[in-house]
Parts: structure tokens; C-alpha cells; sequence
């Protein structure tokens, strides 16, 4: 699974004046909710998580599990895990990055949040929840001052256009000359394409099997914090002096 966020398609009930919208972090007992959504949203990607790994995001890192609830019904909800991102680079899967689902991949110390998962009852379509929980991710990677947040994203509308490669599919959403359901609104929120990947979610028929890394930079990101000795460093500075060339006559000269 990828991130899935369309905003479109609002409902009948969207917007009415008894809902009570509230931003959390998410609780075991909102698993009965999670596992309805993603039925009815991920029907041939794999299909929903397991209570036993519902329960191991929370326990690895709640802060990084964030959802809107609607009068205590969970209705939208992000899944993240911290990584030191030089150990997997651009060009690894859903599999890799999350540890086949097992979310031992998260590393406290690590440098980059990563974006599991991000998904919307279709009732509740329309209301900009997906807006208002990757704003609450990139507060999360802020606060812990990391260096971005990276997700991999999906291109559900690939399959049915006339682009015969990904490649040529990607540079007319970015150029707004076509929108896709996904790609488009993280463009929107400020990631950048960094790099495609085949084979990132083989289940993804209509994404071809691709996925698209993406990257929202944290330009508040502080170096200062990191430790000056024994840190891995991605930039290294070199000064040298060349000293002015005078003949000599003799080795002891």
C-alpha cells in the first residue's frame, strides 16, 4: 500500500452540522474503524493491517500516528515511522521501507519521516482531511527537527491514460497539464519528485506496480543539533592553500 489521498468526490453528509472534527494520535481501539476504511479503499492492494500490526505502529512510535476522528469514529488517519534514509536510498519498496510489515525499520535516531500510510473514508471525502494530517506531519518533522518527510505515492491514473511511460505520465501531472487522484495533491502540499520506482507496490495494477518517491524538504531542519563528532556527514568542506613556488638550489635549501 502507498499513499492514498484523493480529496474530490464529496459526499451527501459532508460538511454537516453535527460533526465534531478532532485531531489525535491514534489508539488501539481505533483499529475497528482503520480496518473498515482500508477495506473498502484497498480492495486488491493487500488489503488492511493486522490488529497485531496496528499495534506495533503504536508501539514503536505513537507520535508519528496521527487521525481525525468525527464524535470518537475514526474517519481519516496517517501512519509513520522514522528512518535513517542512507541505509534504503530512493530506489527501495513498500516491503524494504516498512520491514514486511512488521515496522522494525523505525529508528529513533534516524534523519527522515517517512510517510507509511495516509487514508480517508470516502464520506468524509472533500473536508481537506488529508491537507490537515500531512500539515500535522510536517509539524511532527519540525519538532523533531529531522530532515524531511518522504512517502512513496502512488499514480492511479496511469493505467488508464494514453502515456505509454511512467516517466512522460509524471511530467504532464507536474506540468498540470493532467491531474492524477494521488500524485497531484502531494504536489500541491509541497513534495518533490525525487525518484520513480518499479516494483514499488507489485499489487498496484493501476500504477503499472510504480511508485513515486517523493520529498518535502524540512528547511527548518538544524545541523547544530547534530553531535560534531562521529556523525555521519553527506557534505564535507575542503579548504586548501597552495604556497607560492621559489626555486631552490640544494636539498637543504
Amino acid at each position: 500500500m502507498t499513499e492514498t489521498v484523493p480529496e474530490t468526490a464529496n459526499s451527501p453528509d459532508a460538511g454537516r452540522s453535527d460533526m465534531q472534527l478532532e485531531l489525535r494520535h491514534s489508539r488501539l481501539s481505533d483499529y475497528g474503524d482503520v480496518r473498515r476504511i482500508m477495506e473498502g479503499i484497498y480492495k486488491g492492494l493487500g488489503g488492511p493491517w493486522s490488529e497485531a500490526e496496528f499495534a506495533a505502529q503504536l508501539k514503536k512510535f505513537p507520535e508519528g500516528q496521527i487521525c481525525i476522528e468525527d464524535n470518537g469514529k475514526l474517519v481519516a488517519a496517517a501512519v509513520s515511522i522514522i528512518v535513517d534514509y542512507d541505509k534504503y536510498g530512493d530506489n527501495h519498496n513498500y516491503e524494504v521501507i516498512t520491514g514486511d510489515g512488521s515496522f522494525n525499520t523505525h529508528d529513533a535516531k534516524g534523519d527522515t519521516l517517512y510517510g507509511i500510510d495516509l487514508f480517508v473514508d470516502p464520506d468524509y471525502r472533500g473536508l481537506r482531511l488529508g491537507r490537515r494530517l500531512y500539515d500535522a506531519r510536517k509539524e511532527l518533522c519540525e519538532n523533531l527537527n529531522l530532515k524531511r518527510i518522504i512517502i512513496g505515492a502512488r499514480i492511479s491514473g496511469y493505467s488508464e491514460s494514453e502515456h505509454k511511460k511512467p516517466r512522460t505520465y509524471i511530467d504532464a501531472v507536474q506540468a498540470q497539464e493532467i491531474r492524477d487522484p494521488n500524485l497531484s495533491f502531494q504536489l500541491a502540499n509541497g513534495f518533490q519528485v525525487r525518484r520513480l520506482v518499479k516494483g514499488y507496490s507489485p499489487e498496484d495494477s493501476a500504477s503499472g506496480s510504480y511508485g513515486v518517491v517523493l520529498e518535502w524538504p524540512n528547511i527548518s531542519y538544524s545541523e547544530a543539533d547534530e553531535p560534531l563528532i562521529g556523525s555521519h556527514k553527506s557534505v564535507v568542506r575542503v579548504g586548501a592553500v597552495q604556497w607560492q613556488m621559489r626555486r631552490v638550489d640544494s636539498l637543504e635549501e
